[in-house]
């Protein structure tokens, strides 16, 4: 597969233990030897000694013997590996190398030490290779969960080096901050993911990611800088896809200031989640280039894309139907009642003797452990009770029933599971996971539907608004992907995708305040704009409903923001409000609600919840369910800069609540 959900620990320190060596060969992890000549690692050791230095000098002084020694040890083991690659050659680089290792002997200042490793390394690397770059575009959301779930038990949610098995580990893993993540670029990250770190903790994952998935943890780290803030540059630059691997956030905004000096750290924070194609113009997507030629040859290349998208994604589009008890349902009283008398189109009727039919939409194969993304209200009755029996149409018209993992009706999501292992499809096309928040307006959308029996739909659309924000506690619009699809409710269910075929979101039933009435009793076969759950949401509350496994909407009664977009809207008056290192804003709080019977105000900046550190919407609501309704749960805030700590229940979100 592609880009994917990953589960928390999967290959983490947690898994782990303590990260040492002997365990992470067990699970498939290595870690390589400092003098190891590959030209990957050479690249590598020397990015790291650019980077890492200023931890081992500081002012002429050793600050760190181990450390010291260590650089030491690493420009010593590049020198003598670049000299056995090219031996007798007294080259630039050869040169560069011996300048480096005089600065490194005689403490250079960390500027001076870096400035020097950036020189020398673009011709190392064109001398003996190693200068990997990424395939296709970095998915910086599935960067966030693989981080969530690898890296944080060691450095930290945020990426402090203070995750819970930090305090074991000797070195301490690494903190990125300040200077050091000013510094690194993503291709060191990469590397370090792909090769380990000799005499540390850190293995090697090259057995446990796919190269796609390295890159996208190596990009997401480019993002825990404090502050981070997107701001559009200003335009005269270009900075593609490989100069973004290759560039430290330091590069970049000297880059950045050639063509416009007022140029600043917002600017970079940018590019970490674009890059800029000609003229300046913002490319989050990447793809192949536009079709040269007349209109007809575009059209035709427009063409093949839709009809690439529909052949890998197709499979994976599933029917649902739910069934509520009826001992009367049986194919006698269809032919009495109905006078239907197809033995076949009745038998199907009947698939489940005792059991009507209730509703029917689509689903989506999200991976290839019988997992099935769907709607919420196909699943309830009129009174709001979960369906007696669910079943799910698979390719080839297979039928099979399905379990209801969990629900969230206030989104109208759902996760079903096919029941019998041996049922579950093999053999799919990859599933291949976008990221939602990199949508523009003007992107292509498609959405993909296929109901139970023959018809299937495939609507064409654009982006019209990307989610303004995550969270869904207040306006719900405001939490969905605004585009102009339309499609039937049958196809309410099936899966949004980009115009590579990447799943982006999920078409779901509008609430009463976007269409005006109740959709479900909309005549059958009439075309609305559907609701369109990004995929970033959907797959934070994908894995929270597989372990809470509930059908309920948790809520505290409060509405949140990420401080990036608090910064955004602040503006000029970001000087305001003191930000904590990580944490995300309460911007509003709902009366009466458990937050405000506690004492949560609007401006306090949740930092923790029930002993679990908050560093994104994200983390809020996963933890939200996987506590779970009914808990009484440590709220610690920080109000005006000062720390406090509150408790509220979890309740389940009242109907007086439900989001406009």
């Amino acid at each position: 597969m592609g880009p994917r959900p990953v589960s928390p620990g999967r290959l983490g320190c947690a898994t782990l233990g303590l990260l040492l060596a002997g365990a992470a060969r067990a699970l498939g992890g290595t870690t390589m030897p400092a003098h190891d000549t590959e030209p990957s690692r050479l690249a590598f050791l020397l990015e790291y000694i650019g980077t890492d230095y200023a931890g081992a000098v500081r002012g002429g002084t050793v600050a760190s013997p181990t450390e010291y020694a260590e650089i030491q040890r690493f420009v010593e083991d590049v020198v003598r590996a670049y000299g056995a690659r090219r031996p007798g050659r007294h080259d630039a680089v050869t040169a560069g190398l011996a300048d480096l290792q005089q600065r490194i002997a005689r403490r250079a200042p960390p500027e001076e030490v870096y400035a020097a490793t950036r020189a020398v390394l673009p011709a190392m690397v064109r001398a003996v290779g190693g200068d990997v770059r990424p395939r296709v575009l970095p998915n910086v959301a599935n960067g966030r969960r693989l981080w969530a779930g690898d890296c944080a038990p060691c450095h930290g949610v945020t990426g402090g080096g203070d995750g819970p098995a930090a305090d074991t580990q000797s070195p301490v893993p690494t903190a990125f901050r300040g200077p050091f993540l000013e510094r690194v670029t993503p291709r060191q990250v990469y590397d370090a993911v792909s090769l380990g770190v000799d005499g540390t903790a850190m293995p090697s994952f090259a057995l446990g990611y796919t190269p796609g998935e390295r890159w996208d943890v190596a990009f997401f780290t480019m993002t825990l800088r404090i502050g981070f803030a997107p701001v559009r540059p200003a335009a005269g630059a270009e900075i593609g896809l490989d100069d973004l691997a290759t560039s430290s956030n330091v590069d970049l905004l000297e880059r950045l200031r050639g063509s416009d000096p007022e140029a600043g750290e917002g600017h970079v924070d940018f590019l970490r989640v674009n890059f800029l194609g000609p003229g300046g113009r913002a490319a989050p997507l990447a793809g192949p280039a536009a079709a040269a030629g007349g209109g007809l040859a575009a059209a035709l290349q427009l063409q093949d894309a839709f009809a690439s998208v529909a052949e890998k994604v197709r499979p994976r589009v599933v029917g649902v139907t739910s069934y509520v008890a009826d001992p009367d349902w049986t194919v006698e009283r269809l032919r009495a009642t109905h006078d239907e008398a197809w033995m076949e189109a009745n038998a199907e009727d009947v698939s489940y003797p005792g059991h009507r039919p209730l509703h029917a939409a689509s689903g989506f194969l999200p991976d290839d452990d019988g997992f099935v993304l769907t709607t919420d209200h196909v699943l309830r009755d009129d009174h709001g009770a979960l369906a007696a029996l669910v079943d799910v149409e698979l390719p080839g018209h297979v039928r099979a029933l399905a379990g209801i993992v969990g629900a969230e009706p206030t989104l109208d999501l759902a996760v079903l599971r096919i029941a019998d292992p041996k049922r579950r499809p093999t053999g799919l096309p990859p599933a291949e996971i976008g990221d939602s928040d990199r949508l523009e307006a003007g992107h292509w959308v498609i959405a993909l539907g296929d109901p139970p029996g023959p018809d299937s739909t495939f609507v064409v659309g654009l982006v019209a608004s990307p989610a303004e924000r995550q969270c869904y506690q207040e306006h719900l619009s405001a939490t969905g992907l605004q585009t102009s699809l339309q499609v039937p409710p049958a196809a309410l269910g099936g899966p949004v995708t980009d115009i590579f075929g990447r799943f982006v979101g999920l078409n779901v039933r509008p609430t009463r305040a976007m269409v005006g009435a109740d959709p479900v009793s909309a005549s059958p076969g009439a075309d609305e704009r559907a609701f369109t759950l990004p995929s970033n949401l959907i797959l934070t509350l994908f894995d929270a409903l597989k372990t809470a496994q509930t059908h309920r909407s948790p809520w505290l009664g409060i509405s949140v923001l990420e401080p990036s977009l608090l910064r955004q809207r602040l503006g000029a008056q970001v000087d305001t409000i003191v930000f904590p290192p990580s944490g995300i804003y309460v911007d509003d709080v709902y009366d009466p609600s458990p937050a405000s019977r506690a004492g949560v105000q609007p401006g306090d900046f949740l930092l923790g919840l029930a002993g679990h550190p908050i560093a994104s919407v994200a983390d809020f609501q996963t933890w939200l369910y996987a506590l779970g309704i009914g808990r009484s749960v440590e709220l610690k805030l920080q109000r005006a800069g000062t720390p406090l700590a509150v408790v509220a229940p979890i309740e389940e979100r009242p109907a007086s609540a439900q989001p406009r």
